[in-house]
């Protein structure tokens, strides 16, 4: 009786951990980098942001998609930063990229966070 109580103990308090540090990564902001441009993912996964750090005179983009499936685009177009949001579906994959006319984009390649 006393093992089985310490095992489901035991196993309690893994399931604890377990969703406690699902949630602590749920709740923080994601960044993906491009060099030394980033994007971002929002702490609640409502909104997307993208920043430009480079002195380059190349904007900066993220491209997004939703867990309902819908996707979308944030560039950087007049300044250091822009970002969107709103949405009832949560962001949860993000690619950033540098906008270099004639030239392939240089691009983090799609990082996913839930």
């Amino acid at each position: 009786m006393r093992r089985r109580t310490m095992r489901l103990g035991a196993l309690t308090a893994g399931v604890i951990t377990a969703l406690i540090g699902s949630t602590a990564a749920f709740g923080s902001t994601f960044y993906a980098y491009q060099g030394d441009d980033f994007g971002y993912i929002g702490n609640d996964h409502k909104y997307v942001g993208v920043c430009d750090r480079e002195v380059d005179g190349f904007n900066v983009y993220a491209e997004y998609t939703r867990l309902s499936g819908a996707s979308g685009r944030v560039e950087e177009s007049a300044g250091y930063c822009e970002s969107t949001g709103s949405g009832t579906s949560s962001v949860y994959r993000i690619n950033v990229c540098e906008n270099i006319p004639f030239a392939p984009d240089p691009c983090s390649g799609w990082k996913e966070h839930y």
